[in-house]
């Protein structure tokens, strides 16, 4: 009976041990999440209105980001943001949006910032908006890719964005397969225990 208890006992800690090392790696699918918002076709020489929407979902708090913006095609467009200051700023010759020095994010919010943008050349273009960790050498906290056409006239088709992609980098801290290790190691532990309250008993 004594025997049977310990077993039951051992095989209780062992599958607490596995439910304990894989919880931590359950979070929310994305932290921080960037959206670019327009309607309509974009059309060359006419000024577009968009609205870039970055969203933080109970995200871990970061003391200086700044979003780093990355343009890519037949010509560079003038993409133009105001900030709170009312001065306007072309991010796509800057490459980046946000003070020299950062700005703080964190938890739940929505910040939606009202942008212009004016392509001189048709084609396809991709967008990649970075939030990025000024205190982590630049480290890229998520990423998303924007893909447009831009047309010669209003006659062509429809601008198609479904081929967005949004990148995050991997979290930092444990990871998963460090958690398997972890638990290997003490599964063997219980049993090494349990094998020798076996020898001890026999």
């Amino acid at each position: 009976m004594k025997r049977k208890f310990s077993f039951m006992f051992l095989l209780v800690m062992m599958l607490m041990i596995i439910n304990l090392s894989v919880m931590p790696v359950v979070k929310a699918a994305e932290e921080y999440s960037f959206e670019l918002n327009y309607t309509g076709d974009i059309v060359i020489n006419e000024e577009k209105a968009a609205t870039v929407i970055l969203r933080g979902t109970d995200a871990t708090p970061h003391a200086k980001v700044r979003i780093k913006v990355d343009v890519t095609g037949p010509a560079t467009p003038k993409i133009m943001a105001t900030d709170s200051s009312g001065v306007e700023h072309d991010i796509a010759q800057l490459g980046y949006w946000g003070p020299d020095t950062g700005f703080q994010v964190g938890g739940t919010f929505e910040n939606k910032t009202p942008i212009k943008a004016t392509f001189s050349a048709a084609g396809t273009y991709t967008i990649k908006l970075s939030l990025i960790n000024l205190e982590s050498n630049d480290a890229v906290i998520v990423s998303k890719t924007e893909t447009i056409e831009v047309l010669e006239d209003k006659s062509n088709a429809t601008n198609d964005t479904t081929n967005n992609t949004i990148e995050k980098l991997p979290q930092t801290g444990t990871s998963i397969g460090e958690y398997i290790i972890y638990a290997g190691i003490m599964i063997t532990a219980i049993m090494f225990g349990y094998y020798k309250i076996r020898k001890v008993k026999v």
